[in-house]
């Protein structure tokens, strides 16, 4: 198989002038593979690459994985079970990440450079006025000259409001703080075109549209035991980051000089880039909510909110399941089941379900009282 392709020109150009980068530190990088304790020397020189791009004027926001398996290094005890053992996972991370931090807050003094926790859930970034909140907070402390470290707040988490991965959560952060790069540094080295362990002619990838079809085919899960997350989860979070025009880096993280090199233009690792179109803040937002119901719509709808741009009418609505509120993220389904769109409810579940199939001038007159004649505005509405 031939070798996917090459660093072009415009994406080396693109990688020198990234002056705020996000870097997404996997446990697997941080941790010694025998015992789970911090590798030192691999955090000492990351920390010295970071003070290097502040110096050079780049934001630098860090994402960083391991205050679980620090947790466990500490307690000595073997990995739990997180669907048996959610709350041992929980007290790990509870102890695990001040120790974690204060690594973080003792490397980086050596610099003169400061930073900042911030512990983030799902459901932090799934309330318009907390997202909003997150992202002048993240602002604020960059203008500072403070480099935020973020985690998912594991002590408190339970699956319903996990990110799931900390590749996801990269994504949503460098969303969130408006980057130019994201950076995941991992125990893999690129993206291949097969799993390079078991298949010796997988090949690495140089760059690749981050929406190009053949990644989900190459995409395979780690062999680890450290992360939570896999190539697949990479991928994905690749295309969350480039529907705002943010580009990733997928590259070894255990040689953290590779992303002063990759900065300078050279083809390290594998470059996931944005394509030409992008989303909106508020569009991007809107595809990365949990879904809490579904609508089914008629043909007419469906080609209305498609191809006209328009709002979804109860009208076009043929059938309505889950439970949401007005506010919650709720799927558009044409009558196949092929969900086409996501949006924001405008009434719950119940009202919806005794207007579905009216006109929007009957709204009042069956529920005694009127919100809106659209059940999800065009406004609140993201295709998918």
């Amino acid at each position: 198989m031939n070798q996917v392709k090459s660093m072009i020109p415009i994406h080396r150009e693109m990688l020198i002038q990234s002056r705020r980068v996000v870097l997404k530190i996997g446990s697997a990088v941080l941790t010694r593979s025998s015992d789970k304790s911090l590798d030192r020397g691999v955090f000492c020189r990351l920390i010295e690459v970071v003070a290097k791009l502040r110096a050079e004027g780049r934001d630098v926001v860090i994402v960083t994985s391991g205050a679980v398996a620090l947790g466990r290094s500490l307690m000595g005890c073997e990995r739990p079970d997180r669907q048996k053992s959610l709350p041992t996972l929980q007290a790990l991370a509870a102890i695990g990440q001040s120790l974690l931090m204060d690594y973080y807050e003792q490397e980086l003094r050596h610099y003169g450079l400061r930073c900042a926790q911030i512990l983030l859930t799902r459901a932090d970034l799934e309330d318009r006025t907390r997202f909003s909140n997150a992202r002048r907070s993240l602002e604020t402390l960059l203008e500072m000259g403070v480099i935020p470290v973020i985690n998912e707040n594991d002590a408190v988490t339970c699956d319903q409001i996990r990110f799931g991965d900390n590749d996801t959560l990269s994504a949503r952060v460098a969303v969130l703080s408006r980057a130019d790069l994201l950076i995941i540094m991992s125990d893999i080295d690129a993206v291949y075109t097969g799993n390079p362990k078991t298949d010796e002619r997988a090949v690495r990838i140089d760059a690749m549209d981050a929406f190009d079809p053949r990644l989900d085919a190459y995409a395979g899960e780690s062999s680890g035991d450290v992360g939570t997350g896999g190539m697949i989860t990479k991928i994905s979070a690749a295309r969350m980051a480039a529907k705002m025009g943010i580009s990733t880096l997928v590259i070894y993280g255990k040689r953290p000089k590779h992303v002063l090199q990759v900065l300078e233009g050279k083809g390290i690792g594998t470059l996931l880039y944005a394509s030409e179109h992008r989303q909106t803040l508020h569009k991007v937002w809107l595809e990365s909510l949990l879904v809490k119901g579904r609508i089914l719509c008629d043909d007419g709808a469906r080609e209305a909110i498609v191809c006209q741009g328009r709002s979804l009418l109860p009208k076009g609505i043929v059938d309505v399941t889950g439970r949401f509120l007005e506010g919650e993220c709720v799927e558009l389904a044409a009558r196949s089941g092929e969900v086409f769109a996501k949006g924001l409810a405008l009434y719950d579940d119940g009202d919806m379900r005794k207007i579905a199939g009216h006109h929007s001038s009957e709204i009042e007159q069956i529920l005694g009282f009127h919100v809106s004649d659209v059940m999800v505005h065009r406004d609140d509405l993201v295709l998918v």
